[in-house]
């Protein structure tokens, strides 16, 4: 059963494991890790998407546990590029290009295991993605850094989504079924590259509530003053008026200000100001 649910060349699932063990441990190399931390991120970083693969796929086993071979292949590549890791000074584009294309291989392996499996589109599209990725987020994470398929930036986890699309399409339709492991590959490459080229990038997360709260607002506010009922009522206003005076011919003059005399402040005062008040009357 196991034989004909995934049916992926050895080959092939080797060349993969490779491939994204040279980029785990070309990326402990150049943070100076030991031989050991280097060999462990390789198997690490070659084995794990596989692995995340099988245990969402249950019933068939985790692949690289049953074929010891993956193992000892990275284990070997992490010693290899230990000893000889100079290269990776020289090579930032090697670095780059097995990146992509270890994602790539991945995800046209894991999209082809899942339609093995009996899985339908959408659910191998989600499995080739998420194998495609695991890899380079178990890398990121064990190297304490951002996660590069999260951040946002220039297209990493969009490249493997849009090729695992045209993968399980074309597979899953017959239309040049033959060449779409190649398609894949070339178009995860390509979106890659040209996302770098043409500096297409996602961007990080904008709050839109304060703008839609004043989009909304704005009629809301108008029919809410156009409805609010008046005070006058029959021509008389409930609004106070001030106070006015009419000068000799009649008109209206200015408002009348009332005027109070201050009160003293002590009893001492207020008697003489009451003397004063009495002579003056007398």
């Amino acid at each position: 059963m196991l034989e004909t649910a995934l049916a992926v060349p050895l080959w092939f699932e080797l060349l993969a494991t490779v491939v994204y063990a040279i980029s785990g441990s070309m990326s402990a190399v150049r943070a100076r890790y030991d031989i050991f931390g280097t060999v462990t991120l390789a198997v690490t970083v070659g084995l794990l998407g596989g692995i995340i693969r099988d245990i969402l796929l249950q019933d068939f086993g985790i692949y690289a546990f049953q074929n010891p071979t993956l193992i000892l292949a990275c284990a070997l590549t992490g010693v290899v590029v230990f000893f000889f890791g100079k290269i990776t000074k020289y090579f930032n584009w090697l670095f780059d290009f097995i990146d992509a294309l270890g994602m790539a291989l991945w995800t046209i392996i894991s999209v082809s295991k899942g339609l093995s499996a009996g899985l339908e589109i959408i659910p191998a599209i989600i499995l080739g993605t998420v194998t495609a990725i695991g890899g380079g987020i178990a890398r990121d994470v064990f190297m304490n850094q951002p996660v590069a398929a999260f951040r946002s930036g220039t297209l990493y986890g969009s490249a493997a989504l849009i090729g695992a699309i045209v993968y399980a399409l074309m597979r899953q339709n017959h239309v040049l079924e033959n060449w779409a492991a190649v398609c894949c590959v070339g178009i995860v490459l390509i979106v890659r590259y040209a996302s770098v080229a043409l500096d297409l990038h996602t961007t990080p997360p904008r709050d839109y509530t304060d703008d839609v709260i004043r989009v909304i607002g704005t009629p809301v506010r108008a029919i809410a003053k156009k409805s609010r009922p008046t005070r006058e009522i029959r021509g008389l206003s409930m609004r106070p008026k001030p106070v006015t005076n009419l000068d000799k011919t009649g008109a209206i003059g200015r408002p009348l200000e009332v005027r109070t005399k201050p009160e003293p402040k002590s009893t001492k005062h207020r008697d003489r100001f009451d003397e004063e008040e009495g002579f003056d009357d007398e």
